[in-house]
């Protein structure tokens, strides 16, 4: 350290010129009335004007050049001025190469110390720089760096910082033109850089790029480790870019080369297989791992519980719990957590309190996930007291009170047509100093609007806005479905135009509320104008959304719906078994059976597979169009299925167990 500080003294003492001595003032201060400082070596203090340091005079100096700055450097080993001021403010001001050159001893200063996040800010500057300069090639800026470093970096360790920085700063598509860039000269990034920059592009599900960097790692290296194929898996599970086969093939490719897959690994494909709804599989898998040695952890079983609980199979989630511990592994607080959710939700509150009482007696403390999902359980239960004694229960255990659970509170009572109870919350929760967010603000707004009190509503979205809260677009869709419901079609219109000019645009819900409120009041060009403007809005991208849409559509205007399905399908969107179950339906309303029969039997080729719903559906439409042999075909089939009739069924044949 004492050379390299040497080496950058002399090159800053051959640069100084020194006009006049003052007292030393802060950094900034200097910077605001245009003067520098510059370290001298004396051999005494001998003026009242000079700080008595034992070699070290502080002067100003009438022409500032960047290496004063750099001298504060030296001293005070903190990055100020120039690190403030910028590489590109830094070259306007004193020239290019000066500024490259004080920069480039930054870089060595802090380098030579160990204060990598200095010299990865200092880069990150001097790439700003080139980026708004694209004449200048980043090979040759950063070699002159290097150069004027001393050796302090090499050009690797430059190109490595920027890629990390860039990362971390999320400019992930600079990071990776300067990892190309790298490559092109022959440099090779590290297999940990490499990690850090896929895992950013998986975080943002960004499959392409994830993809093209993958394949370029194996390709021209570093070779991927073992973290390399973990990230990769946890893409590929996740639940907006699943793909189990590619996550099989993964796993396969570790093995081939050598890896043992870890616990992070297998938890992350099992993970996959409970979003695939296919928790019984996964469940199988685990205890494959397990009976073989293979690794496996907490996770691993938290996933499959998870999996089990989002089946609703509750039972089979315990069993998987029971075994965990059985096994010797230990259950977390999201163990716990995610069977309290699950059995609160199917409202087993008994069986909630005894997880809870079980997880406190093992040492293990309740988070507010986990009494926050119960609080949530109770109230959509209706059980408002209860959820309020769990509330002040908990906070006299000491966990006290936090915004989310009296969000919940407050929604439950909204939800139960409690306004007196929702206020009690809400000023409780004012006077422990909560700001109401925007879920908050939402719960009362959704009373209002279901009650029809729209000017309430409107009143408490004016109190919202001018607290700061901006609503989002389900607190707006809830507006819109209030004047809907009351018939205010032009009013709802008109609000929908307004949200625009709080940045909020209409989704596929919202559309959808306008366009059923439309369609029953029979305005059905301009509901279809509506389609129109969500299509080329590029909002109509999802299965669910135009399942919804389709079946508003079809109680009003059955062609429309139609043609809806059509445009479906030639956006390459599969319909499921509820667009089907809904257009059949309504065909067979209309009596519109050689249709109805059509899709009846597009979807059986399809795979699916119908239900009692749709069997009665087709009976009834064809028996009042006269066509007995057809309904009775089409009830011995449902039998052959192994299909129960119900009620409704016998009562679509007119006679009780008629054809049988």
């Amino acid at each position: 350290m004492i050379s390299v500080f040497s080496y950058f003294f002399h090159r800053l003492y051959s640069r100084a010129t020194i006009v006049r001595c003052s007292p030393p003032t802060s950094a900034f201060s200097l910077l605001d009335n245009y003067q520098v400082l510059d370290l001298v070596p004396v051999n005494r203090c001998d003026s009242n004007n000079r700080v008595k340091e034992v070699g070290i005079t502080y002067c100003s100096a009438i022409e500032s050049t960047p290496f004063h700055y750099v001298a504060i450097v030296v001293h005070t080993l903190s990055s100020g001025i120039l690190g403030n001021l910028g590489f590109s403010r830094t070259v306007e001001r004193y020239g290019f190469r000066p500024s490259l050159e004080s920069f480039a001893m930054l870089v060595g200063i802090f380098s030579s110390t160990r204060m990598h996040d200095e010299v990865r800010s200092l880069l990150k500057s001097i790439y700003d720089y080139y980026n708004r300069n694209r004449e200048l090639r980043l090979f040759l800026l950063l070699s002159e760096l290097v150069g004027l470093s001393n050796g302090s970096i090499t050009l690797l360790q430059a190109y490595a910082a920027i890629v990390k920085v860039l990362a971390e700063s999320s400019m992930l598509e600079d990071a990776l033109i300067v990892y190309i860039d790298a490559k092109s000269v022959g440099l090779e990034l590290g297999i940990p850089l490499c990690n850090l920059l896929l895992n950013c592009f998986v975080k943002r599900n960004e499959v392409e790029m994830v993809n093209y960097l993958f394949h370029d790692i194996k390709s021209t290296g570093p070779p991927p480790n073992v973290y390399t194929y973990c990230i990769m898996l946890d893409l590929y599970t996740r639940k907006d870019t699943l793909d189990m086969n590619k996550a099989e093939m993964i796993l396969l490719e570790m093995e081939a080369n050598g890896m043992n897959p870890n616990a992070i690994a297998y938890g992350s494909y099992l993970r996959g297989l409970c979003i695939d709804k296919t928790a019984e599989i996964a469940w199988y898998f685990l205890q494959d791992l397990h009976s073989r040695g293979f690794p496996c952890n907490t996770r691993c079983f938290n996933a499959v519980i998870l999996g089990f609980c989002h089946e609703e199979q509750l039972t089979q989630a315990l069993i998987v719990f029971n075994k965990m511990k059985e096994s010797g592994f230990l259950p977390d607080v999201h163990s716990y957590s995610i069977l309290i959710d699950g059995f609160s939700m199917k409202a087993e509150f008994q069986k909630c309190h005894d997880l809870l009482n079980e997880m406190i007696n093992v040492g293990i403390m309740p988070n507010v996930v986990t009494y926050s999902s119960l609080l949530l359980g109770l109230c959509i239960a209706g059980e408002l007291e209860s959820a309020l004694a769990i509330f002040k229960s908990f906070r006299n255990q000491g966990y006290g009170e936090d915004l989310v659970a009296y969000s919940i509170l407050i929604d439950g009572y909204c939800h139960h047509g409690n306004l007196d109870g929702a206020f009690r919350m809400w000023q409780e929760m004012i006077e422990n100093n909560f700001i109401p967010d925007v879920f908050s603000h939402a719960s009362l707004i959704f009373y209002y609007c279901e009650n029809g009190l729209m000017n309430l509503a409107l009143e408490h979205l004016e109190t919202m806005l001018q607290d700061g809260v901006a609503p989002n677009v389900v607190t707006c869709t809830m507006i819109v479905d209030g004047y809907c419901k009351q018939q205010k079609i032009v009013e709802a219109l008109k609000f929908v135009q307004l949200t625009r000019d709080w940045v909020i645009h209409p989704n596929m819900f919202m559309y959808s509320v306008l366009i059923k409120a439309l369609c029953k009041e029979g305005s059905s060009d301009l509901a279809w104008a509506i389609v129109g403007t969500m299509i080329k809005g590029g909002l109509s991208h999802d299965v669910v959304i135009y399942t919804i849409l389709i079946g508003d559509l079809a109680k009003w205007n059955l062609d429309g719906a139609l043609k809806l399905f059509s445009t479906m399908l030639s956006d390459g969107i599969k319909p499921n078994i509820y667009t089907y179950t809904c257009l059949i339906s309504d065909l067979c309303h209309y009596k519109r059976m050689p249709e109805a029969l059509k899709l009846f039997e597009e979807m059986i080729q399809l795979g699916f597979a119908p239900d009692v719903f749709v069997y009665t559906a087709l009976i009834a439409g064809f028996r009042n169009i006269n066509k007995w042999e057809k309904a009775c075909e089409l009830f011995q089939a449902m039998l052959k299925q192994g299909i129960k009739p119900d009620g409704r069924t016998y009562s679509s044949l007119g006679v009780k167990n008629w054809c049988g």
